[in-house]
């Protein structure tokens, strides 16, 4: 009944709400390149990126604790907080200071998010230059922020009578009839939500639950496998693909977490893989630069290659960030080049060793030409990057003759190989 009431609690969708509250602030603010709120979690007393738009919106799922963060600062002293240079301002963890090189922003405004005088978060602004902020620019979103603060209020208000009415009553069957009929009104899918929670949280605790399979890399004109793509594989009983799970961990704060476990599941698998083949690996860029996760990385004793995925910006120092792995001989790919943020100004900024090209771009290659004109681009500039040209998802054989054609040596799908784990289901 308690996970219940927490369902039904968040059935009116409360992140919808925060995402909508700091897209506007970006809009409303003219001088504000990114907005965020964070919630303060009750369990370890830390601050949770819960939204964020414009250039913090790397920055979801970004915890910190409270009695070491300018948010707590702000809250106990019911009075915003502004920071002129976030590189060099003290009062910010040398950590902070340098995700904050990481998502290129400078100045910051600190809203406290109060009710009914108690902290129940802050409404962030971000800018990428230094002093963009003034007490007078920021007045319009404190006003603003009363309103934040009461959306939160009346979130815990509606858990607080859906408590008394399904768990604290005394008859059991009346409770479980108010049950289904608010259930029936508060919109079913709340419960499906609270579901993958409570399987995500069972699967970081238990993590061997997940599967790997291997998709070979071929090179296209021989069909001679040049290495590998590791793909996590989830329960299939969730009714979840990859991507979500990734989505749903990331909004819960745990995307690391997930990404960190998928990364070990990869790699412990891989000892099945012939030792001369390189493995490739999925990460976020917020991933790929956490240090834990690369000195995993290069404690590993085969060759590796980084694919960086596309779900989030890239950051300015993501280049710079990766140099130690790459001095050490792991690779460094771009997944689903072309499209999302994978652009060519990042594979500019990035010159990676590989450029995997986006199975859009791929789709019907054989009779789109425009399509064929990316894909030659693409190819240009990786000759010029000394950069290796690899086509995502290859289905037919009219598509892996164009892209031979075009010049792409390098290609993964299901035409030349399905994805396939090592162990008997």
């Amino acid at each position: 009944m308690n996970r219940l009431v927490t369902a039904l609690s968040t059935s009116v969708d409360p992140a919808s709400l925060m995402i909508r509250v700091a897209e506007q602030a970006c809009v409303f603010m003219a001088n504000a390149d990114g907005a965020a709120i964070n919630l303060l979690r009750a369990s370890d007393n830390a601050y949770v990126t819960v939204s964020a738009s414009g250039v913090l919106t790397s920055a979801l799922g970004f915890v910190i604790p409270k009695d070491r963060s300018l948010q707590g600062i702000a809250a106990r002293e019911k009075h915003p907080l502004l920071v002129d240079d976030a590189l060099v301002d003290t009062r910010l963890s040398q950590r902070v200071r340098a995700l904050n090189r990481q998502w290129g922003t400078r100045s910051w405004a600190v809203i406290p998010l109060i009710h009914n005088g108690a902290a129940m978060g802050s409404l962030m602004l971000a800018a990428t230059v230094p002093g963009a902020f003034t007490a007078t620019d920021i007045d319009p979103m404190v006003a603003v922020s009363d309103f934040v603060s009461a959306l939160i209020a009346s979130q815990s208000e509606l858990s607080t009578l859906l408590t008394h009415a399904i768990v604290d009553g005394h008859d059991p069957a009346e409770a479980a009839f108010t049950a289904r009929f608010v259930a029936s009104v508060m919109v079913p899918e709340a419960a499906e939500a609270e579901g993958h929670r409570v399987r995500l949280d069972a699967l970081l605790a238990q993590p061997d639950v997940l599967r790997v399979a291997f998709q070979p890399i071929v090179h296209l004109a021989s069909h001679r496998t040049i290495a590998y793509e590791g793909l996590a594989r989830f329960p299939a009983s969730s009714g979840l693909a990859p991507a979500q799970w990734f989505s749903t961990a990331r909004r819960m704060g745990r995307g690391l977490d997930l990404e960190y476990a998928a990364l070990r599941a990869v790699l412990a698998a891989a000892r099945g893989i012939p030792a001369d083949s390189p493995i490739a690996v999925n990460l976020s860029p917020t991933a790929a630069l956490e240090a834990p996760i690369q000195d995993f990385l290069l404690a590993q004793d085969r060759r590796l290659i980084i694919e960086i995925t596309e779900h989030e910006p890239f950051p300015d120092g993501l280049a710079v960030g990766l140099t130690h792995l790459r001095e050490h001989g792991i690779g460094l790919a771009v997944d689903d080049a072309g499209a999302g943020y994978a652009s060519f100004t990042q594979l500019l900024r990035l010159r990676p060793d590989v450029i995997k090209i986006d199975g859009e771009l791929i789709a019907d290659i054989d009779k789109d030409p425009a399509k064929r004109a990316i894909a030659t681009a693409l190819t240009s500039l990786g000759t010029e990057m000394n950069a290796t040209i690899v086509a995502e998802a290859v289905e037919t054989a009219g598509q892996l003759q164009t892209l031979i054609h075009l010049g792409i040596e390098y290609g993964q799908g299901f035409h030349l190989g399905a994805p396939r784990c090592l162990e008997k289901p």
